[in-house]
């Protein structure tokens, strides 16, 4: 009688069977792999003007429907218990002021309206290393939005709004609960562009339509009001310890500014508050609305 030998079967390989050191890199990866954010307002899919009370909503900001935005993790943590447990270990180890992950979120600017949309959004940690503000502009509105009479520009009412929610209510935006912890961003980046707008319309006297100058000038122009305004913001003591250094990025050039550990202006508070611009948490009212409370 022969004896017939048997080749074992090869081992099948997975992703668990890769060592833990190389699967937590695939998962960082993972989680730091930013989407594509809408082409334009109108590609933005369904939204909802503001939130709050009649008097304290501010509706020119379109939040999404779903107002609890995907975390890039809950993808991973839905494999099974094994993969839920690594990627809470993964974001739990950069969840700390010597890592820390990056976040971006896009803000389509159209007139005075934006329209806000997290296009890296790693996970629920209150560290954040490089925070990139998206701001696309898409209208030739000449840059009038963001500067008028002397006062801040009408479309800063709803960014300092946006990012009082941000701050005080985490990506969501609104209200709740409480937050467990406190956001601090590392670095926040505002980065200026133009979306894409037909005909490139910008107008400034004395150049021609859609000229280089033209262009150039108005793009000059929002940066520097941008800027202004969140210097301005920042020595107020408004991002007291929620952000360290901010940094304005264009095609032309990037700025930073350190932000002081105390409030260096009291003007500036009254300055903002002249203008209605108001910063705190918003809590939920009797009547089912969002009312402010400000900052102790």
């Amino acid at each position: 009688m022969s004896l017939v030998q048997v080749t074992p079967a090869t081992a099948r390989h997975n992703f668990l069977t890769l060592p833990r050191e190389i699967r937590d890199q695939i998962c960082l990866a993972v989680l730091q792999s930013p989407s594509e954010p809408p082409a334009s307002p109108e590609d933005a899919g369904p939204r909802f003007a503001g939130f709050g009370s009649e008097s304290e909503r501010q509706k020119n900001v379109f939040y999404p429907v779903n107002i609890y935005p995907r975390y890039a993790c809950q993808s991973l943590q839905a494999c099974n218990h094994q993969m839920y447990t690594e990627v809470r270990e993964v974001l739990a180890r950069h969840d700390t002021s010597e890592r820390g992950l990056d976040f971006t979120l896009d803000l389509m600017i159209q007139a005075c309206d934006i329209w806000p949309t997290w296009t890296l959004l790693p996970g629920p940690i209150s560290h954040i290393r490089n925070l990139e503000v998206e701001m696309r502009i898409f209208d030739d509105c000449h840059g009038s939005q963001f500067g008028g009479d002397g006062g801040p520009g009408p479309i800063f009412r709803p960014l300092l709004h946006l990012l009082s929610g941000l701050f005080h209510h985490g990506p969501q935006f609104i209200y709740k609960g409480a937050l467990e912890r406190q956001l601090h961003v590392d670095t926040m980046v505002f980065t200026i562009c133009r979306g894409e707008v037909p005909k490139e319309r910008f107008y400034e006297q004395g150049t021609g339509v859609g000229s280089p100058s033209c262009v150039l000038s108005v793009r000059h122009r929002i940066a520097q009001s941008v800027w202004l305004k969140l210097r301005m913001i920042a020595s107020r003591g408004t991002l007291l310890g929620k952000v360290s250094k901010l940094k304005l990025k264009t095609i032309e050039d990037t700025r930073e500014f350190q932000v002081p550990e105390r409030k260096l202006a009291q003007e500036t508070v009254d300055y903002w508050d002249g203008y209605g611009y108001h910063w705190g948490i918003q809590l939920p009212s009797d009547g089912g609305g969002l009312g402010r409370e400000e900052d102790p």
